[in-house]
């Protein structure tokens, strides 16, 4: 009995058999990715006067502080333990560090509306690495999302490439290298379930983020001088606390409580808002295209909830 017992949970479950989510979870969710979608604007906004590696360590700079002062207010204040430490530098490296760093660079080459969708792109990466390297087969609602995910993405990025120039490649491979990298980091913590992703973390991961982030800035760019400017001061909040502090938080949950699959397409929803923020703020022409890949990459958010909310239905029911 003991063995079989231990057999199933070796086992891993498949995709589709996850726990219902709450309603309070889906919103965060929502909110999370609002949130961020708005960041690709400021980004593109502060970009302009603060020079991309200092804008990356500013924002996680000023989360940091705020996460070590809040863990220390709450109680939450420790040391991550020894199983912690490969987590905490996965994310604060792959996920915060890199992945800001090529975005916010990549933003001196391309508008912020297509970059935003290259950059959130994990699923080209985390489908075939969740197959081959966590052996996770597909939900027909999960399969399905990814094929529109896959179409609304090619439907957007490809005429942007076939009419791209040298100088807006180089943004381009920058925001493919920084959807790697995030995707990585997905995988990193599927493979680690172990590992919880509470708050207690997030001020070291943000540190980890921040330091590499900062000495790396005053080599290449010296004093950050920006900083005299009153403006930047808003920026750097949005960017920061807002869409650093609060929302990796939500998206570490959803990584963890999500199948990576799953993950990957509801951050499809970032540049979806991103794009409608863009057309509106910068007048990035929403054509054809756009629109249609926007409704395909629509579509492959709302299939993979829909399994949870028939669970949540039939719950209701019994």
């Amino acid at each position: 009995m003991s063995i079989a017992n231990a057999a199933s949970r070796a086992t891993p479950k498949p995709a589709s058999a996850q726990k219902p989510l709450s309603r309070l979870f889906l919103v965060c969710v929502v909110v999370a990715i609002c949130i961020w979608g708005g960041n690709w604007p400021v980004m593109k906004f502060g970009s302009q006067y603060i020079p991309p590696l200092w804008f990356a360590a500013s924002r996680f700079l000023s989360a940091a502080i705020l996460s070590f002062i809040i863990a220390f207010a709450i109680g939450k204040l420790r040391l991550p333990t020894r199983a912690e430490w490969p987590i905490v530098i996965g994310v604060g490296v792959l996920q915060m560090g890199l992945f800001t760093a090529l975005v916010t660079g990549a933003l001196h080459f391309v508008m912020p509306g297509r970059a935003s969708l290259i950059a959130y792109a994990t699923s080209i990466w985390v489908v075939p690495g969740a197959a081959l390297v966590l052996k996770q087969k597909l939900s027909p609602q999960q399969s399905l999302a990814t094929v529109c995910s896959y179409a609304g993405m090619a439907v957007i990025v490809l005429p942007a490439l076939i009419h791209a120039d040298l100088h807006s490649m180089i943004g381009y491979l920058m925001l493919g290298v920084a959807s790697l990298s995030w995707a990585m980091n997905i995988l990193q913590i599927k493979l680690t379930p172990s590992v919880k992703l509470d708050f207690d973390l997030l001020p070291w991961q943000t540190l980890v983020a921040a330091v590499p982030l900062c000495l790396l800035a005053f080599i290449v760019d010296g004093a950050p001088l920006f900083l005299a400017q009153s403006h930047s001061w808003y920026v750097i909040a949005y960017t920061g606390p807002l869409a650093t502090a609060l929302t990796f938080l939500i998206v570490l949950q959803m990584t963890q409580r999500l199948s990576p699959v799953t993950v990957s397409v509801c951050m499809l929803g970032v540049p979806v808002v991103g794009l409608t923020l863009s057309s509106l703020v910068f007048g990035e022409t929403l054509s054809a295209d756009l629109l249609l890949g926007m409704g395909l990459l629509c579509l492959g958010l709302v299939l993979p909830a829909l399994p949870a909310l028939g669970m949540r239905r039939l719950a209701a029911k019994g």
